[in-house]
Parts: structure tokens; C-alpha cells; sequence
């Protein structure tokens, strides 16, 4: 074979190769703009949240974390876990280099009330006079009611507890909120 045949005959397969290098180079570029957009905003969240990077800086981090994956996204072999801990690194890092130049929690941010605790306090009145109606009644409507509102019960599941069907379940939970309501109203009066 002359050199002239071996050229062109290894031509059409450079050229398939080429195109397919370059198909494939498309694909991964299409693929970073899904994973990109994805997840930027969740690492930006969890270098906010969790580790109260400013919110400029956390943007860098995620963008250099994205970066790194696109460098590195063969090795990767599940991609979310790696990148949450990617941003977590990514974080302390920025932290032991910057530590020097924040200043130190206040006192203020240590002292967070739990919202569950609060909304507890505040209801609190309310169940213990909800208790007291509850001692004034007989023991069916005391059972009913709290399973009604101290268990959660819905009206069906009173209802299947009871052995009765729901259209009744709800006439007597109807007729036990009116006993307690006369009854404690009358508590009250007494006293």
C-alpha cells in the first residue's frame, strides 16, 4: 500500500473520532449545566446554614466545589454525597483560613429558645383548663374527647375505636364538648 491510500484511508477515522470527542465534550457540557444548576443553590445553603459562611463567600466556595467536580467527575461515583462534602471541606476550610479575622459568636446567638418550647408555655393554660373539663364528665365522654383532642384522634378513627360508625362518633364527641362546656361553665360559677 502506498502512503497516499494508508492517509486517507485512516482519514474517515480520525474524523469519526474527532467528531465523537467532540459530541462527547457537548454531552458533559450539557451535563454540568444540569448538575451546576441543580445544585449550586444547595451548597450555597448548606455553607450559609450550617457553617455560616457570608453569603459572598459561600457562593465562591460553590462555585470552586462545582469546579472541582467538573475536573474531577469521573471519579465520582454518586454525585450529591460528593458534593455535600465537598462544600463541608470546602467550609472548614475557608474557616481555619479566616478564623483569625471574625470576631466570636455573642452571647445573644447561644441563648436560642427552641419554638416548640415556646408554643408549649403558651398552651399550656389552655390544656390544664381542658384537663379540669375532662375531670367534671362521665367516663365515656372523658374517653371520647380525649381521644378526640389530646391523641388527635379523627373522627373515624374515634369512631372505629368505639365501634360505632362516624356519623354518630361525631354526634357524641358534639354532645360531650356541650356537657363540658356546662358542666366547667358551672365549675366555674361555684367556685
Amino acid at each position: 500500500m502506498s502512503p497516499y491510500l494508508r492517509i486517507v484511508v485512516m482519514w474517515p477515522l480520525i474524523q469519526i473520532g474527532a467528531m465523537t470527542l467532540i459530541t462527547t465534550h457537548l454531552q458533559d457540557d450539557r451535563q454540568f449545566e444540569v448538575v451546576y444548576s441543580g445544585y449550586f443553590g444547595l451548597l450555597v445553603q448548606i455553607a450559609i446554614h450550617k457553617f455560616r459562611v457570608p453569603d459572598s463567600e459561600a457562593e465562591g466556595l460553590a462555585h470552586d466545589v462545582l469546579m472541582s467536580y467538573l475536573r474531577k467527575s469521573q471519579d465520582v461515583i454518586e454525585l450529591r454525597p460528593w458534593l455535600v462534602g465537598a462544600i463541608c471541606h470546602a467550609s472548614r476550610h475557608y474557616w481555619r483560613l479566616n478564623s483569625r479575622n471574625v470576631a466570636p459568636d455573642t452571647d445573644d446567638k447561644l441563648d436560642r429558645v427552641d419554638p416548640a418550647s415556646v408554643r408549649i408555655l403558651d398552651s399550656l393554660p389552655n390544656q390544664l383548663a381542658a384537663r379540669e373539663a375532662l375531670e367534671c364528665l362521665n367516663p365515656r365522654c372523658r374517653e371520647i374527647l380525649s381521644m378526640r383532642y389530646f391523641e388527635g384522634c379523627t373522627v373515624i378513627e374515634v369512631a372505629e375505636r368505639l365501634g360505632v360508625k362516624p356519623k354518630y362518633a361525631q354526634k357524641l364527641i358534639a354532645k360531650c364538648l356541650r356537657r363540658a362546656e356546662t358542666l366547667y361553665g358551672e365549675k366555674g360559677k361555684v367556685q
